[in-house]
């Protein structure tokens, strides 16, 4: 059954109404995540230059790290307020002539496929539905580039949204948004016919559960279930 589009349109609202009311957002936005620096790291000595998206930018602090690190840095977000914190941050740091914003939606991407070298989405693809997740990894994963690199960051099952929160599956509906909580194995289940898995490392600190997970993406699509697959 394919997504009603009232969800997605209730979702926007609440990270619309995060935004607008100019308190600090509940999740991280100032500083990179340690797993998303050491990909800058890595690009910067395997190839020195290129482009990178970063999926659902918010505030911008993985389009700033890796303009500062040499890239060509765009961000997308479906939300203008973020945007134009990125842009002011960007314009103080002297790093507005390698970034472009873009206001859009993540399963529409204006761009080309294989227009990147590097995908990055933290937080997004766990606010997306199973049943378009074909969309995503037709869409999203389309535009890297075989051979380059995709970064994502998502919920897993120790993340709470309060303390005592229970839940009888891997997927809820809270405050209009919906959520998707993800064990270690669903990755390889989920990219393994597109990439080749490179690391998964669990974060999970107080109400805090997530996983990092780095990919390469592979030159042609050859389905395997075996994580530790090479391309």
């Amino acid at each position: 059954m394919r997504t009603p589009i009232d969800l997605y349109q209730r979702q926007r609202g609440f990270f619309w109404e995060v935004y607008e009311s100019g308190e600090p957002t509940p999740w991280p936005s100032t500083e990179p995540t340690p797993a998303v620096s050491r990909l800058a790291h890595l690009l910067q000595r395997r190839k020195g230059g290129g482009r990178v998206l970063d999926m659902g930018c918010g505030e911008g602090r993985h389009t700033l790290l890796f303009a500062k690190a040499g890239y060509f840095t765009v961000g997308l977000d479906y939300l203008a307020a973020p945007l134009r914190t990125v842009a002011q941050k960007a314009e103080k740091a002297g790093l507005a002539p390698r970034i472009r914003l873009l206001l859009g939606d993540a399963l529409l991407p204006p761009f080309k496929s294989g227009s990147f070298d590097a995908l990055v989405d933290c937080g997004v693809f766990h606010h997306v539905k199973k049943a378009d997740w074909p969309i995503y990894l037709d869409r999203v994963l389309g535009l890297v580039k075989p051979g380059g690199y995709f970064h994502l960051t998502v919920f897993s099952t120790k993340f709470k949204h309060y303390p005592g929160e229970r839940r009888t599956r891997n997927w809820q509906v809270h405050r209009n948004h919906y959520d998707h909580f993800f064990v270690k194995r669903d990755f390889a289940r989920i990219f393994s016919d597109r990439c080749e898995i490179l690391t998964i490392e669990e974060e999970h600190e107080g109400l805090n559960g997530f996983f990092h997970v780095l990919m390469r993406k592979c030159p042609t699509n050859v389905r395997s279930a075996d994580e530790g697959r090479r391309c």
